[in-house]
């Protein structure tokens, strides 16, 4: 059971509700979700509020009619801002969003009805979970996806794989239409799912890579404490230890300079450290940060309650440290490929060329390098800076949009694809040390041994076979801990 708090949630907690954990709010939360619904209700008596007394976007100089604040109009907000189009995300990401959602609410800022909220925590923990397209947002505020959810909490649409609609709210006020909707919780949640996965991800490619060094007698110099020492940032001076722990046992050296494959291994794999930590450190804020529009608060001149107008809805710093990272998995892409290819070299690993069984022409793991390649085509495309886009909307009232979402839609492809070139890594270097004769027991580092071991369960054969399987079984082993 993930306690939901509004103060506090962690990225891991998220990923453990995408997969079927179970959410409470605290009664802390519902008390400061109260008192926010009171405050944004004394403040629209007295002034205009966004969505509350007016309508939204273009229309937002449209005060609206008396009579026409009630469920009416609330309903007609949601029925026209859940359109969206092409392919229904899956369920994992949708209950990331939900979860996301629920814990932004919880943080107080919007002024919605708490009963919404207790709702949200019912629809997750009954594992209803709303169709969402792929199609909609735009790093503006993910309007379409929760209007659908909102629909879906309504019983107007079905859920995700049909079964009927379930009704989980009675009504819907026009008060608490735009504050469930106004947030980026789809691509935040999209965010936090591949900024989990390629935690993980990237740890195990830095063993793998480990694993290629050895294969290589690579030379452990490139990784010494002197030359942590002289790194241009702590990130890179980490990774230099890193490796310099892993690769310890592998013996001589067998050049006196490497390839920039193995010698720049603490640059690449910091540069990627770095840049996920700081998309992490985002993030956490962003799971419980008051991005509602308006934000409900209270720290007018007089004490009194109030609502701020704002613009942080887009979410351009999300884009920009997706974009970041993207652009480190992408350029750390040339040396994955140069690894996979001199691995297949007998200069370098002294073994038949494609680390095939024999000599008399047999293809070995040729073909693995342009499967590697096909999904660093992938990552280079996904890695093109999506912070730059922009777009005039809504009769010119919103002239810029971040598409985070879109970016982060693209950090997940990047992450399947990065687990694919990694996995051909690993088919490829444990091959070698396999025909070399070498074992996990040679090494000291424990986190080595481990992922030998994990590689030396890939099939024995080295003839020439179909290796689906092999790459298969290799891609589960570097989405998984050791």
């Amino acid at each position: 059971m993930i306690e939901i708090d509004g103060r506090n949630l962690a990225l891991a907690d998220i990923a453990a509700v995408a997969d079927g954990a179970s959410v409470q709010l605290t009664p802390e939360a519902l008390s400061r979700m109260a008192a926010s619904q009171e405050s944004a209700v004394a403040t629209a008596l007295r002034r205009p509020v966004y969505g509350r007394s007016t309508g939204v976007g273009a229309n937002r100089t449209v005060a609206l009619a008396e009579g026409d604040g009630g469920d009416t109009h609330g309903l007609k907000l949601l029925r026209s801002h859940a359109v969206d189009a092409g392919r229904p995300l899956d369920r994992r990401t949708v209950r990331a969003m939900l979860v996301v959602r629920l814990s932004q609410l919880a943080a107080g800022g919007s002024g919605i009805n708490p009963a919404i909220a207790v709702a949200l925590s019912g629809l997750i923990n009954e594992d209803v979970v709303p169709e969402i397209r792929e199609f909609g947002g735009i790093g503006t505020a993910d309007l379409q996806a929760l209007a659908g959810t909102a629909l879906t909490m309504l019983g107007e649409r079905e859920p995700l794989g049909g079964g009927g609609a379930q009704r989980s709210v009675e009504g819907w006020a026009t008060a608490d239409a735009l504050p469930f909707i106004s947030s980026s919780a789809l691509t935040i949640a999209q965010a936090v799912l591949a900024h989990q996965e390629l935690s993980g991800l990237l740890d195990n490619a830095a063993s793998v890579a480990a694993l290629s060094f050895v294969a290589m007698s690579g030379n452990a110099e490139a990784l010494s404490q002197a030359v942590a020492a002289a790194a241009d940032t702590p990130a890179v001076a980490e990774a230099a230890t890193t490796f310099h722990g892993l690769v310890q046992g592998s013996g001589e050296p067998a050049r006196i300079q490497d390839p920039y494959c193995l010698r720049t291994l603490p640059q690449v794999f910091g540069s990627q450290a770095e840049e996920l930590a700081a998309l992490g450190t985002l993030l956490s804020r962003l799971v419980t940060a008051g991005n509602e529009n308006p934000l409900v608060h209270g720290t007018t001149s007089d004490g009194s309650n109030d609502v701020a107008h704002h613009g942080l809805f887009q979410m351009t710093n999300l884009a920009r440290r997706t974009d970041s990272l993207q652009l480190a998995i992408g350029a750390a892409c040339a040396t994955h490929l140069r690894r996979i290819d001199l691995l297949c070299d007998p200069n370098y690993t002294g073994l038949h060329p494609f680390l095939a069984e024999d000599g008399t022409g047999q293809s070995g793991v040729m073909m693995m390098e342009y499967v590697a390649a096909a999904a660093v085509g992938r990552i280079r495309a996904n890695a093109q800076p999506t912070s730059l886009q922009t777009v005039v909307l809504s009769l010119g009232a919103e002239e810029d949009a971040s598409f985070a979402s879109t970016a982060t839609a693209q950090l997940q492809s990047t992450a399947h694809a990065l687990a694919t070139i990694t996995a051909v890594e690993l088919v490829c270097a444990s091959r070698a040390l396999r025909l070399q004769g070498r074992q996990p027991e040679e090494f000291s580092s424990p986190r080595l041994r481990a992922m030998m071991r994990a590689g030396f369960t890939l099939p024995v054969e080295v003839g020439d076979r179909d290796l689906r399987g092999d790459l298969d079984h290799a891609h589960g082993l570097v989405r998984s801990s050791h």
